[in-house]
C-alpha cells in the first residue's frame, strides 16, 4: 500500500510541476514523413501530366506533416538544384515551400533554407512579392510567445537571433532587387498588428520595422511614418474615462511622479489603466529608444543624422499629428526630438506660427498650430526664457495689429465666430503669461517688458477676447495679472457673466462662442515611458499663483510700486 502511494503521490508530484504537462505533450510520438529525394522528377512529370499524384502528395506532406530537420535539409538542398524549374506553374508548391517554419529549425536548416530563398530570389523574381510576404509575417512573435512581454524594453536575445535571419534575407533581396523596396512597404503596412491584438506582437513588429533602417536607410522616412500613424489609432482608440476621469488621471498622475529613475525593476510592477494605453506605452518607449540611438554616436549628437531625422518627423506632424482632433501622447516625439537642440526648438516654434498666420490654412490647423506653440513653451523645460520672449512679442503684436484693423475698418465685423485665430492667439498669450510669468519677476526690466504688452488694450478690445477663452485659462490669467499688476480683467469678466443672452447677427450667428482647451502637452499618463520625459516637463505645481506666499506678494507690490 505504501508503495502505491509513493507512486501516486511521485506521479501528482511531476504532473504539478510546472510545464510538466506541456513537456508530456510535446514528448507524444510524432509521425514524421519522408520527403523524396527525385525532386526534379516530380517537377518535370507535373509539367508533363504524367505523374500528377507525387506532386500532389508532396504538395500535402510539406502544407500539413511534420518533417525532421535532416530530412527538411536535404530537401530544401535538392530543391535548389531545381530552383531553375519554379515557373509560375509551381506557384503552389512554391508557397508551400514558404510557409515552412524554417525559422525555429537547427542552424543547418536555416541556412539551406536561405541560400535556398536568395537562389529564388534571383532565379525566379516572380516570386519575389510572396517570399517578402512571408518574410515580414514572420516579424510578428510565434502562437506561444505572443504574452510574453520585454521587461523594460530590453530586448530578449533568442527574439533578436530569430528575427536576425529574416533580416539577412531581406537586406539581400534589396541589394539584388533594389525596386523591391516598394514591395517591400506595401508587405509592411498590410501586416502591421492591429490595435486590439497584444503589446508583444506590437512592440515585436515596430523592433522588426526599425531594424530595416539599418540596412535600407532610404526608407526611414515611410517606416517611421507608418509607425507614428499606427501609433496615433492607438492613441485615439484609448477610451476617454481612461484619461478624463479624475480619480483615474489622479491615479496615473501619482504612479508617473512616484518613479525612481534609478530603479529598473519596478517597471514590471507598472500597470496602465487600458490594454491600448499599455500597448500605446510600450512602443512610446521603443521610439524615443530609437530616436536616441538614431541621434547620439558614443554620447556626441550627430548633427545629420539629427537633422535628418527632425525634417522626416516635421513631415510626419504635418501630415499625421497635427490634423489628429486631441492627439494626446504620440506629439510627445516631436517634443522629445526639440529638446536635443535649441535651434531646433525656435525652427519649430516659427513653423508652427507660419502655420497659425497664414490665412489659406485651414482655421482648425491655425487654431491647433497655435495651440502647440502655446502648450510647448508652457510646459517644456528646455525652452529659454529669451524664447519664451520672443514668442510672447510675436503673438502680442499680431494681436494689436489685428485690433488696429478692426477699429481702423469702416466695416468692421464683431461677430465671435468671424475672428477665431484673433482668440486663439489670445488664449495662447494668455495661457503662455500664465505658465512663464515666473521668469519674469526677478528683474525690473523683465517686469517692464511685461507691461510693454499693453495687456489691458487687448483684454478691453471690443473684441472682448476674455469672453471667447477657456474659462479656466482667463480665470488664471486674470489671478495671475492682478498678482503682478499687468492688467486688471474681473471687472470685465464679471460683466461677461451677466450678459449671458446671445446676440444674434442677421447672418443667424450668436456670439455665445468659446474656443476649446486643447493643450497637446498639458499631461502625459503613461508611465513607463514617462521616465524618459518628465525631465523634459516643467513643474508648475510649486508657482501656484492663487496662494503666493504672504511675503512674495508683499516683494512683488513694493516691487511694483518703485
Amino acid at each position: 500500500m505504501s508503495i502505491v502511494s509513493s507512486r501516486i503521490s511521485s506521479l501528482n508530484s511531476i504532473l504539478k510541476s510546472p510545464g510538466a504537462r506541456s513537456q508530456l505533450l510535446r514528448q507524444s510520438n510524432k509521425v514524421y514523413f519522408k520527403l523524396p529525394k527525385n525532386v526534379k522528377d516530380i517537377l518535370i512529370n507535373f509539367e508533363n501530366r504524367s505523374n500528377i499524384r507525387d506532386y500532389e502528395d508532396l504538395v500535402c506532406i510539406l502544407r500539413s506533416s511534420s518533417v525532421k530537420d535532416i530530412d527538411l535539409e536535404e530537401f530544401v538542398t535538392e530543391v535548389r538544384k531545381c530552383v531553375s524549374l519554379l515557373g509560375p506553374i509551381h506557384q503552389i508548391f512554391v508557397e508551400v515551400l514558404l510557409q515552412i517554419n524554417w525559422i525555429d529549425r537547427s542552424p543547418e536548416v536555416k541556412l539551406a533554407y536561405k541560400i535556398f530563398l536568395e537562389d529564388l530570389m534571383c532565379t525566379q523574381t516572380y516570386y519575389i512579392k510572396c517570399i517578402i510576404d512571408t518574410l515580414v509575417a514572420l516579424f510578428k512573435p510565434v502562437e506561444s510567445d505572443k504574452d510574453k512581454e520585454w521587461e523594460a524594453g530590453e530586448y530578449r536575445k533568442e527574439d533578436i537571433d530569430r528575427l536576425s535571419h529574416v533580416h539577412d534575407v531581406l537586406r539581400k533581396i534589396l541589394k539584388v532587387v533594389p525596386m523591391s523596396t516598394k514591395l517591400l512597404l506595401q508587405s509592411v503596412r498590410a501586416n502591421f498588428p492591429y490595435i486590439v491584438l497584444g503589446t508583444h506582437i506590437h512592440e515585436v513588429y515596430i523592433y522588426s520595422l526599425l531594424q530595416i533602417l539599418n540596412y535600407a536607410p532610404q526608407l526611414q522616412s515611410d517606416i517611421l511614418t507608418l509607425i507614428t500613424n499606427r501609433l496615433v489609432m492607438l492613441d485615439v482608440n484609448i477610451p476617454q474615462p481612461d484619461v478624463n476621469d479624475e480619480d483615474s488621471a489622479m491615479e496615473s498622475d501619482n504612479e508617473m511622479l512616484d518613479i525612481d529613475e534609478n530603479t529598473n525593476n519596478e517597471n514590471k510592477n507598472i500597470k496602465p489603466l487600458h490594454p491600448l494605453s499599455h500597448t500605446l506605452d510600450v512602443c512610446m518607449g521603443q521610439m524615443i529608444k530609437f530616436i536616441d540611438d538614431t541621434c547620439y554616436v558614443e554620447d556626441k549628437l550627430n548633427m545629420e543624422a539629427f537633422k535628418k531625422l527632425y525634417l522626416d518627423y516635421l513631415k510626419i506632424f504635418e501630415a499625421i499629428i497635427l490634423p489628429t482632433y486631441e492627439c494626446r501622447y504620440v506629439q510627445f516625439i516631436m517634443l522629445y526630438i526639440c529638446s536635443f537642440k535649441a535651434t531646433v526648438v525656435e525652427a519649430f516654434l516659427d513653423w508652427l506660427w507660419k502655420k497659425t498666420t497664414n490665412p489659406n490654412i485651414p482655421i482648425i490647423l491655425r487654431h491647433t498650430s497655435v495651440s502647440y506653440i502655446a502648450s510647448l513653451i508652457a510646459v517644456a523645460s528646455f525652452v529659454s526664457s529669451g524664447l519664451v520672449k520672443r514668442t510672447l512679442s510675436k503673438l502680442s503684436k499680431w494681436i494689436h495689429d489685428y485690433i488696429n484693423r478692426e477699429e481702423n475698418s469702416e466695416y468692421a465685423d464683431h461677430n465671435p465666430t468671424n475672428h477665431h485665430i484673433f482668440y486663439s492667439v489670445c488664449q495662447a498669450l494668455f495661457f503662455i503669461i500664465t505658465a512663464r510669468c515666473k521668469d519674469f519677476i526677478h528683474t525690473r526690466n523683465d517686469m517692464i517688458y511685461l507691461n510693454e504688452l499693453d495687456l489691458p488694450r487687448i483684454i478691453s478690445c471690443k473684441l472682448n477676447p476674455l469672453k471667447s477663452c477657456q474659462s479656466e485659462v482667463v480665470h488664471n490669467f486674470a489671478d495671475v495679472s492682478r498678482t503682478y499688476q499687468l492688467a486688471y480683467c474681473y471687472t470685465i469678466i464679471e460683466s461677461n457673466s451677466r450678459n449671458q443672452l446671445p446676440i444674434i447677427y442677421d447672418n443667424n450667428d450668436s456670439c455665445d462662442y468659446t474656443l476649446d482647451g486643447f493643450f497637446p502637452f498639458s499631461t502625459y499618463n503613461l508611465s513607463r515611458s514617462a521616465q524618459r520625459l518628465t525631465h523634459l516637463l516643467y513643474d508648475n505645481s510649486e508657482y501656484n499663483y492663487n496662494n503666493l506666499a504672504n511675503e512674495d506678494k508683499t516683494d512683488i507690490e513694493e516691487f511694483m510700486m518703485e
